[in-house]
């Protein structure tokens, strides 16, 4: 039983200080960090770019 234990025990102590995994949550932290700075800034440059299409590149093609 006291073998079982020790087992059980190392195992326990063996994930605890296993940080393979870590770089999994970092690399999705990171992810959602810049997808969330690409939404924004999209959203912040949407008008913009509508203003320029309907400005100048609706006229430009269709001629003078």
């Amino acid at each position: 039983m006291l073998k079982a234990y020790s087992r059980l025990v190392a195992r326990i102590n063996s994930l605890t200080s296993d940080e393979e995994g870590a770089t999994g949550v970092e690399y999705a932290l990171i992810i959602g960090v810049a997808s969330i700075a690409i939404v924004t800034a999209l959203a912040l440059l949407a008008p913009a770019i509508s203003t320029f299409i309907s400005t100048t590149v609706v006229p430009a093609l269709n001629g003078p």
